[in-house]
């Protein structure tokens, strides 16, 4: 076995010393490992390949078993030829057995023969590490320390004593950062398998059937746990192992009888005691200096007072030097360490102090710590909420009050006004209580006095600002002509005159009333009275399905509404159908006559293309087809002939690959009528241009409503189903009206249009369509627009009132001037009154002396040590922020655009004509629902924004400034930036001093820890310098002794009293 391992006699001594049961147990091991390589072999016979021929074989990708034997002979060649050798095999060699490892150990079924070929990677990389370079390079490869990590498994408990033991050794290397390489490669190779990092070191010791590997294993704990400079890192480290499940198996390791394990035990109970007395010492210290030295007392309690932690500060002033400096979570810090003070500092097994590593530790810290943070925010919030309730109480008692006076006044005014119209009633009944119209004679001599008769009708309706007309038709059945309808409207002089002089406009009632025959009436006055009613109430008017509504104005042009009685009278040209008579009859067949299309000639004497019946669905081609006449006659496709590709093989191939569906064989007949069948109409655009058509098709399709329904929705204003996209979408894509009534026209032709015209066709019958669609969309948008308004309103308010009432921004001001004329004494702007407030924000610009900070800092410090009520000024202009994102301008536009639009509805509303529709009920639920409140909204807002505009010119008069010069926006704008720059002014001064503190402690704890520091890395470049020139060998037996004699560990600083 020593022969094997080509050890010298220096080398062989300790092998020598060792006890029986060690070595019964190397021997076994060694014999395992060789007997499936063919037997014992002598280094020095077999070591025969070359470094390049090993990287040759390793490289190519050799079975598992010839890996096996390239492996031990590599390991042999390693161990016994010189440095120089193992230079040449590293360049290359280090890569591609760091390779091999990571194929084998990322292998998620693991064969006998990958695990031994693993055993055979480690002792290689083992054998390679034994020197100075080797050593370099492993260092040097990030990889190396992560596969060696991963190769910790105590399912395998040969390969990780080896493992283990090369870990141990490089932790005692004196390389820096080593320990945290080490520490972060096995916290890497835990997190890929989800456990805690030391958990298979701990359960290497378990395995009490391997005692090298738990000596190995306590090495390498006493390796990681001894070797950080600082106590807080030893006690994590430590702790973290006794939680992992070191504390239960460390009474059963003690009881083994095992002098290489004794000595591990020894260093890790030693070393523990002597860290606990340091912290004693320290704690110790803490308590002496509380006593006496009183400026750290007054730091501290400076640093704390009036703060959330000053409740916590008298439980754990003894330990407060052990808090980790933090200023925005401090006093979450100090509540929490109050609670768990006796774990994390008295208690050796306690929870892990070490707030860098907290992720790996038991008790959430971060969560605890949130959780506080989010406690402390809610607890402010609920304050200021509190405030805010109260303020809004107080705000909104006043408005019901003035709510409350005016809706008296409201009632006062409707009580008046149906006072005023039960009088207007009575007038109207007494006065048609006196007015008959009889007719003296009968038949069509009535039509002779129809002057007459519109003179009688006038002077009764001449106090009125109603008018109305009759005319009489001589026989039922028999509606007007155009020409009765001329001599209607054809009014007699003196109307006329009185029209123009009286009234701009004026709507006049006219009834299409049935004269009876004089066989029917004979005499009758009470009869004749029945079939010619006449009243001046418009309601009452709308009731008969004989009467119309005529818009007259002084210039005589005529609006005519349609009614049930009297359809589709149009204004000429094209003359249309009279009184909704049919259609002219279409030609012959039902089909309008067009000529039959001619097929063109292919261009360039080219042939029609073969046109192939399938017998199944072929999947399609999406290519752009190319038209004859884009084709020139020196075109590659005028000589195309691509049917001599045809062959049956191809197309069967072609079928089986890309068919989709296969086709039922039928008879020619009836393929013939499916041909015919299959042809369908052409519907090609009447009316509409090919955009507005698709973009009409896009809407539908993305809607997917029936037009009636959407017709429906619109006529009912039903919001339910009514949508802001939906009508957005609508008033974007609808036609123009030129193009909706043309679409009208061919109502009888409606299945013979395209969708988009056919939609346009049912949208034709809705009365101002557009004017309806942007008053549903001002309704629909209504609240939007109030919401976005009256923060802006109540956010320049609430700021105006909290600058004039702010007694601590008023205090910053006086302050301010003073240093302001104290600096400019002897100049121009001394002895100053008063400064702009723009002024604040350019604080800051003023630097001191020395660069270090300025006059904004210098003034947050002053307030801060002696002025600490001026402080609560940036609560007290809680609004600033808000107010300076409002636009004055933006705000009083959006205002006009509300009135405007209000305007526009109350408009359209009392012009809207009246319609029979029983669905149509835009006027109902605008007028009576939406129009009212509309208005009583935007008065609100209107007196609301009046008032802040006041506000506002009366703050520019008390901090005296220009309101009109200066915006709301920017006024406030550096209002708020300046609270900004205040509040970043205190944490800076902070900040500053925390770092002031931190610094002067850190460079007393430095330059003692340079010096132990040194100290120590002298004691451990005795066991092997890095630095020192030359090829060393030896290098990774040189450390293990160290490890296993525990001299590695002695050498460790004493801690004594301070």
């Amino acid at each position: 076995l020593q022969e094997d391992m080509n050890l010298n006699e220096e080398r062989k001594a300790p092998l020598r010393d060792k006890d029986l049961t060690t070595k019964r147990e190397m021997v076994v091991q060694y014999i395992s490992a060789t007997a499936k390589s063919g037997g014992l072999k002598n280094s020095k016979h077999e070591c025969t390949l070359s470094s390049q021929e090993y990287i040759h074989e390793l490289r190519s990708g050799i079975s598992e078993e010839k890996l096996l034997n390239c492996l031990e002979s590599l390991r042999v060649s390693l161990t016994s030829n010189p440095v120089s050798w193992v230079n040449n095999f590293g360049h290359e060699g280090l890569g591609l057995l760091l390779d091999a490892l990571e194929k084998l150990l990322d292998k998620k079924q693991q064969e006998s023969i990958d695990k031994k070929n693993q055993h055979k990677l480690i002792q290689c990389l083992k054998a390679f590490m034994n020197n100075k370079y080797g050593l370099q390079r492993i260092l040097g490869d990030e990889r190396s320390l992560l596969l060696l990590s991963r190769a910790i498994d105590p399912k395998q408990p040969h390969m990780m004593t080896e493992t283990v033991k090369i870990l141990s050794a490089i932790c005692i290397v004196g390389e820096e950062n080593i320990l945290d390489k080490i520490l972060g490669a096995i916290t890497t190779a835990a997190e890929r398998h989800n456990r805690e990092r030391f958990s298979h070191i701990v359960e290497g010791l378990e395995n009490h059937e391997f005692l090298q590997l738990q000596v190995a294993c306590m090495q390498l704990i006493n390796a990681l746990v001894t070797s950080p400079e600082e106590l807080d890192f030893r006690i994590h480290l430590r702790n973290e192992f006794l939680r992992c499940g070191l504390k239960k198996i460390l009474p059963g390791l003690k009881d083994k009888e095992n002098e290489e394990l004794d000595i591990q035990l020894k260093v890790f109970d030693e070393n523990k005691e002597e860290d606990l007395i340091e912290l004693s010492h320290r704690l110790n210290d803490i308590r002496a200096e509380m006593e006496y030295p009183l400026w750290k007392f007054h730091l501290l309690y400076n640093m704390l007072k009036d703060t959330s932690s000053e409740n916590y500060f008298l439980s754990i002033l003894q330990h407060f030097l052990l808090i980790r400096n933090d200023y925005y979570v401090r006093p979450q810090y100090y509540k929490i360490i109050e609670e768990c003070i006796s774990q994390i500092v008295l208690h050796c097994s306690g929870t892990d102090p070490d707030f860098k590593c907290r992720g790996r530790m038991d008790v959430d810290f971060t969560h605890l710590v949130d959780a506080c943070v989010d406690k402390a925010k809610v607890e402010e919030s609920e304050k200021k909420a509190a405030e805010f309730s109260r303020k809004f109480d107080e705000e909104f008692t006043a408005r019901q009050e003035a709510q409350a006076e005016l809706q008296k006044r409201e009632e006062k005014i409707k009580e008046l006004e149906t006072e005023i119209k039960r009088l207007q009633t009575q007038v109207i009944k007494l006065n048609y209580s006196k007015f008959h119209t009889l007719a003296t004679s009968l038949g069509f001599r009535l039509f002779n006095d129809i002057e007459l008769g519109f003179r009688k009708v006038f002077l009764y309706l001449s106090g009125n600002n109603r008018y109305c007309s009759l005319m009489l038709v001589p026989q039922p059945g028999l509606f007007p002509t155009p020409s009765m309808l001329g001599n209607v409207c054809l009014l007699p002089s003196f109307l006329i005159k009185q029209l123009q002089t009286d009234l701009k406009e004026s709507m006049i009632w006219v009834f299409f009333f049935i004269v009876p025959t004089p066989s029917v009436v004979q005499d009758s006055n009470e009869q004749l009275w029945s079939h010619n009613l006449l009243h001046c109430n418009s309601d009452f008017c709308g009731k008969f399905s004989t009467s119309r509504s005529v818009l007259l104005k002084c210039s005589m042009v005529i609006a005519i509404t349609d009614t049930p009685a009297c359809q589709n009278i149009l204004i000429p040209p094209p003359p249309p159908p009279l009184f909704g008579g049919p259609p002219m009859p279409p030609a012959l067949g039902g089909v309008p006559f067009a000529p039959f299309p001619m097929i063109p000639a292919l261009p360039h004497g080219m042939k029609e293309k073969k046109k192939y019946k399938l017998e199944v669905t072929m999947k399609r081609i999406n290519w752009s087809k190319i038209e004859p006449q884009e084709i020139a006659e020196s075109s590659f496709w005028v000589k195309v002939e691509e049917d001599k590709f045809e062959n049956p093989e191809l197309l069967a191939k072609l079928a089986v690959t890309f068919g989709t569906k296969i086709k039922a064989k039928k008879t020619e007949e009836d393929s013939e009528e499916k041909k015919v069948q299959s042809k369908k109409k052409i519907k090609e655009l009447r009316i509409l241009d090919g955009k507005t058509a698709q973009n009409l098709s896009i809407f539908l399709g993305s809607f997917r409503l029936p037009y009636e329904e959407i017709k429906n929705i619109i006529l009912e204003v039903d919001e339910e189903k009514l949508s802001e996209s939906l009508i957005q979408n609508l008033v974007k894509n609808l036609p123009e009206q030129k193009e909706l009534n043309a679409l009208a026209e061919l109502k009888d032709e409606y299945n013979d249009l395209a969708e988009p015209e056919q939609f346009g066709v049912v949208m034709s019958s809705v009365k101002m369509l557009r004017s309806r669609l942007n008053a549903i969309l001002f309704k629909l948008m209504f609240e939007e627009h109030v919401n976005n308004i009256k923060p802006d309103i109540m956010a320049v308010t609430l700021a105006c009132e909290e600058m004039k009432k702010s007694e601590s921004f008023s205090k910053l001001l006086e302050f301010v001037l003073f240093l302001g004329n104290y600096m400019n004494s002897g100049s121009r702007n001394a002895q100053s009154l008063g400064f702009n407030i723009s002024f604040l924000c350019k604080i800051r610009d003023t630097k001191s002396t020395d660069q270090k900070t300025t006059l904004l800092h210098f003034l947050a410090e002053i307030c801060e040590e002696n002025y600490r009520d001026i402080l609560k000024f940036p609560d007290e202009l809680q609004h600033v922020e808000s107010a300076s994102k409002v636009s004055a301008q933006i705000l009083k536009s959006n205002l006009d655009s509300m009135n405007h639009q209000i305007q526009r509805l109350e408009n359209d509303i009392e012009n809207f004509p009246k319609t029979q529709d029983e669905h149509d009920k835009f006027v109902e639920k605008m007028s009576i629902s939406f129009l009212w409140s509309a208005r009583e909204q935007y008065e609100k807002l209107s007196n609301m924004h009046n008032n802040m505009t006041k506000l506002y010119e009366n703050l520019g008069e008390y901090f005296t400034f220009d309101p009109k010069a200066v915006s709301i926006e920017e006024f406030f704008g550096d209002l708020s930036n300046f609270r900004s720059l205040f509040l970043e002014a205190l944490k800076e001064n902070n900040k500053r001093r925390e770092m002031e503190e931190k610094s002067k402690r850190a460079k007393l704890a430095k330059e003692k820890a340079e010096r132990e520091k040194l100290e120590r890395q002298k004691k451990k470049q005795q066991l092997i310098d890095m630095n020192k020139e030359g090829d060393e060998t030896g290098v990774m037996d040189s450390l293990l002794e160290a490890l296993q004699s525990g001299a590695a560990f002695r050498d460790r600083r004493k801690r004594t009293p301070r």
